[in-house]
């Protein structure tokens, strides 16, 4: 792939109190892609204290463009943890994996701290379509170690086809003494199972001058070449990065690839952020925020020239 051109159709989804519980936000949007064509997009909301939890809507492509919302969860499907817990401020969704008849939501717990905003660690919940998510575990699958001391976010997980899993996430590797002196880099992790993790400090993608942190990395394996899509976040802004593997360890930064086609709107008019890409019959698609973290909702486009 040389170059990606990705036409803007739209704003998919604004959040505007559809529910009691959504009180603002949809964030980090995640699309599955169901038998009967809906795609379930789950994403993150807030409350009226700021504090978010996982949600879905059923959407219903069409031909034309954007399609139609046709369902909102009547009540969330995963709340933050109890209070002292790793999860007890807040959870942001990385990605779910099907795993035989169950979802895997791999998540940042978010944790509130004293001399730092947070110390956030990586955490797991598992459900079906039909239910609520639930945590096999009280702790989290990946938290603070030698190799990630400070801080660890978004984390998108895959199983190949050998059943090893792979798990690309952010890891802080300084708080510097201001907002523009953080570090925050994505790595990867190894699993035979999915939930117990070995990692050795491999740094996948590096800053480039200017960036303080890379994070929520969305990866795609087409049998030959792994690719990611990533959110670049400077002092002032985010937007979407992309990078090219041949072993999903070592990477190579492509931003120069990424282009987008059509005029921002309003909703997207300084920022993009928080990509995921998925195939929808022979197309690709790419589900996004815009401005504010999510606060102006998500949306669409579609892969024209790659």
């Amino acid at each position: 792939m040389t170059k990606q051109v990705w036409q803007r159709i739209g704003r998919l989804f604004e959040p505007n109190q559809q529910r009691d519980w959504l009180h603002s936000h949809a964030a980090n949007p995640m699309p599955l892609v169901l038998a009967d064509g809906r795609v379930r997009i789950y994403f993150n909301y807030r409350n009226t204290q700021n504090c978010a939890g996982v949600a879905w809507l059923d959407w219903q492509p069409d031909e034309e463009g954007l399609g139609k919302i046709i369902a909102i969860a009547e009540t969330p499907v995963l709340l933050p943890g109890e209070a002292g817990s790793y999860d007890d401020s807040g959870i942001s969704l990385g990605c779910i994996t099907p795993v035989n008849h169950e979802l895997w939501l791999y998540y940042i717990g978010w944790n509130l701290a004293v001399t730092v905003p947070w110390r956030n660690s990586i955490g797991i919940a598992t459900g079906t379509l039909d239910g609520v998510f639930k945590r096999p575990k009280l702790a989290p699958v990946l938290d603070r170690h030698e190799h990630d001391p400070y801080s660890l976010s978004y984390p998108w997980v895959l199983r190949d086809a050998n059943q090893k899993w792979h798990m690309w996430y952010g890891s802080t590797l300084t708080w510097g003494v201001n907002q523009g002196g953080m570090q925050h880099v994505l790595k990867y992790a190894s699993s035979a199972d999915g939930q117990l993790w070995q990692r050795e400090g491999v740094v996948c993608l590096d800053l480039l001058p200017g960036e303080i942190a890379l994070t929520r990395p969305c990866v795609c394996h087409d049998g030959h070449i792994w690719r990611m899509w990533y959110s670049i976040r400077t002092v002032t802004q985010y937007s979407i990065g992309y990078a090219e593997s041949d072993d999903g360890i070592h990477w190579q930064r492509h931003d120069e690839y990424f282009s987008w086609q059509g005029n921002a709107e309003e909703w997207e008019s300084f920022e993009q952020t928080y990509p995921c890409v998925f195939q929808y019959g022979k197309e690709w698609y790419m589900i996004y925020n815009g401005n504010h973290y999510g606060a102006t909702g998500f949306g669409l486009a579609k892969l024209v020239l790659a």
